[in-house]
């Protein structure tokens, strides 16, 4: 068997499990297709990475979950040629592909031609393979080239597990200010986390083994906050003086098991325990907190992928349909959906049939509060469009 060395991986080895993990896949979009189709809603995939990377750096695949807007799945994958391998068997049987815009993987060196040949891929131009091949951690960029028929989407997963957190404790908690909330693990996740928190009025301790980073990061948090927030984020290497009287505990360390009973005997009555990177928890401390009655839960990203996959659908109509300027009769000029204007335009709903009225355009960006009398007329002439064209509506509208 051929080795790499660097990566410690084996060609035979890794070719066997991809040939069993791409008719998982197969499977798996198939599934996501049918669904999709018979409840008339989209079919969306994620291409996403982690940095908590196994060592055989094995690909794996993402549930599938039901959302408003329709059905997603996906996988999770540690190479460019991986996701490569994921958009050829994705492509065109969903709606959406959307791949994670983060850099979570390293370099790799000597990933041979023949484990995308093998599968029949010709990749993009600017990633091809060669026999000293080396695999940087975009995948966005390599995938966005190579899909041809699914719609290409870049997010930010860790992002939308932020947010995912952060809609749970406000809705556990009603109100955030003046609660204390403590981050174990201060990472990418950690960071983002403790500052949406401290931002909504909360106190933060965050705990990370690295002394003068965990300073570093609170000063940061710290100083880009909103001046008149009071609360503050403060770096604690005592994780059980971190927990003490905390209104939730949670773990974001990459799947470490850190968190022990004795950090949740601090939790104050009626907190909660969130696990955002899968295995933070010890085993003894999930079973005792079950045990006590204390609610602990894995982060569930659900709501804020539906959230997500709504604004992405809105934004793409709001940009081809709704976004513009256009110049109408009489000197008028009508813009919509956050296109710039000049002084004396007139902001509406949509430019190409407007149904409203929002103001006029300064010409830097914001309204006039002053109009002048050709601005009346116009904004006169505009009004008078729009109530005839509900009139005329109102008329042909079918009885009953």
């Amino acid at each position: 068997m051929a080795s790499d060395g660097e990566a410690g991986w084996r060609t035979e080895e890794d070719l066997a499990y991809l040939k069993r993990w791409a008719v998982q896949v197969e499977g798996h979009v198939r599934e996501l297709h049918t669904l999709a189709h018979q409840s008339g809603r989209l079919a969306i995939f994620t291409i996403s990475s982690t940095v908590k990377v196994p060592a055989n750096r094995w690909p794996y695949l993402t549930p599938i979950r039901t959302i408003v807007h329709g059905h997603i799945g996906g996988v999770v994958v540690f190479s460019q040629s991986q996701a490569l391998l994921a958009c050829s068997l994705v492509d065109g049987l969903v709606d959406m592909v959307l791949v994670d815009a983060e850099k979570k993987i390293g370099i790799q060196y000597g990933r041979p031609a023949e484990l995308l040949q093998h599968f029949g891929i010709t990749p993009p131009p600017s990633t091809q393979i060669t026999k000293s091949y080396v695999e940087m951690g975009n995948l966005s960029a390599a995938c966005a080239r190579f899909l041809r028929h699914s719609k290409f989407q870049e997010f930010k997963a860790n992002d939308i597990t932020v947010d995912a957190v952060w809609l749970q404790l406000t809705s556990w908690f009603k109100v955030l200010s003046g609660r204390k909330f403590a981050i174990i693990g201060a990472g990418n996740i950690g960071f983002k986390l403790a500052l949406k928190l401290v931002e909504s009025g909360s106190s933060v301790e965050i705990v990370r083994r690295d002394l003068a980073r965990g300073m570093l990061m609170a000063d940061v948090l710290n100083l880009v906050k909103p001046g008149s927030t009071l609360a503050t984020v403060h770096y604690n290497q005592d994780p059980l003086q971190a927990c003490l009287y905390a209104d939730a505990i949670i773990g974001c360390t990459n799947g470490q098991a850190v968190i022990h009973w004795e950090m949740v005997q601090g939790l104050k009555e009626g907190g909660l325990l969130i696990d955002v990177g899968k295995g933070c928890f010890m085993a003894e401390t999930v079973q005792r907190a079950i045990e006590s009655g204390i609610p602990i839960y894995r982060c569930d990203i659900t709501s804020s992928i539906d959230g997500l996959v709504a604004a992405m659908e809105r934004n793409r109509a709001y940009l081809s349909v709704e976004m513009g300027r256009q110049a109408w009769t009489d000197g008028v000029c009508l813009i919509s959906g956050g296109h710039m204007g000049l002084a004396g335009d007139l902001i509406v709903d949509n430019y190409r049939q407007p149904t409203r009225f929002f103001g006029v355009s300064d010409g830097s960006g914001d309204m006039k509060r002053q109009w002048t009398e050709e601005d009346q007329r116009h904004v006169a002439w505009l009004q008078a469009q729009i109530a005839s064209s509900r009139q005329s509506g109102e008329r042909s509208a079918p009885e009953g």
